[in-house]
């Protein structure tokens, strides 16, 4: 099934521009044009109203990126249902991953799955939750695995591979630090409120952690003072081992060091870990099996180096 044609209007309504389209899509301007100039006169009616330096598509352009849309879809689910009927799978499974944990859960996989399914294509793109989300929506993710505080979008499945603690994590140098260093089990709980005079290194606003973060300091009654804001869980952690700042972070990131004390903050301060995909998304043998790879890694490894 050729469809190419749909794959190039659809590039040109993304970009909003013929030239920016016909640089993703490897081909010159004069050439795509002619292809979009075929297709409209087979249509005979325009896809897009053109200025100099945007394209905008027109009602019957937006009808036909719709249904192209759809169309691509059916062609995708197709070809994922033949690989399983005909257990040859040679297709490419697109996997989003949050940034840090993703990444280093797929290098530690990847060996094992290309083992079982040495034509697959596993392509990993690295995004934030809600981006994951939208490429989810435009068909372009097959895999999404999530970090998350609540399951807010219904049209989606959530598979949920495990509840994940945040840890409040305090300098050793702290006067509400205990000395020795404890097992995850025995760490002991504190009340944020305790804290309200101290510096801290939170994640980013835009992580969905920081929503839950945000929530525990509005129950304690305070708003924190911050040293910044971060996205690297790691820096988190460095930062108060080395007597900078408090913060709180997952427990994969939570790793013993002598020169930090955790602290537990009660049942609110948690999220879930969730592989998620499209309802009516046909996911093929290869997929599940790497859904199924990723939640016993995730299971085993409950911390990162």
């Amino acid at each position: 099934m050729d469809t190419k044609i749909i794959e190039y209007i659809l590039t040109i309504a993304e970009h909003k521009s013929i030239a920016r389209a016909a640089d993703e899509l490897y081909l010159t301007q004069s050439a795509l044009n002619q292809q979009l100039l075929k297709l409209e006169k087979e249509l005979g009616a325009p896809l897009f109203i053109r200025t100099r330096n945007h394209w905008e598509l027109t009602d019957i352009g937006k009808l036909y990126v719709e249904n192209s849309r759809q169309i691509l879809k059916i062609k995708k689910q197709t070809y994922t249902q033949i690989e399983d009927m005909a257990k040859h799978w040679n297709g490419t499974i697109t996997i989003g991953l949050t940034p840090e944990r993703g990444i280093q859960m797929f290098t530690s996989i990847y060996p094992s799955i290309h083992a079982k399914y040495p034509e697959a294509i596993f392509q990993p793109i690295e995004s934030d939750v809600e981006s994951q989300v939208k490429m989810l929506d435009a068909n372009q993710l097959d895999i999404s695995f999530q970090t998350i505080s609540e399951r807010k979008y219904k049209h989606l499945i959530y598979s949920c591979i495990l509840y994940e603690p945040f840890y409040l994590c305090v300098p050793k140098s702290h006067p509400l630090a205990y000395s020795e260093v404890l097992n995850p089990a025995d760490y002991p709980y504190i009340s944020l409120s305790e804290f309200k005079n101290d510096l801290f290194t939170l994640v980013k606003k835009t992580s969905t952690m920081r929503a839950v973060i945000d929530r525990l300091f509005e129950a304690a009654g305070f708003k924190p003072k911050l040293l910044f804001e971060s996205t690297s869980m790691r820096t988190m952690q460095r930062l108060a081992a080395n007597s900078q700042c408090c913060s709180i972070i997952p427990r994969c990131y939570a790793v013993a060091n002598e020169n930090v004390a955790y602290f537990t903050l009660g049942p609110e301060a948690s999220w879930e870990l969730a592989a998620v995909y499209a309802q009516n998304h046909y996911l093929n043998r290869a997929a599940r099996d790497f859904i199924r790879m990723a939640s016993e890694y995730w299971r085993e490894h409950l911390y990162i180096d």
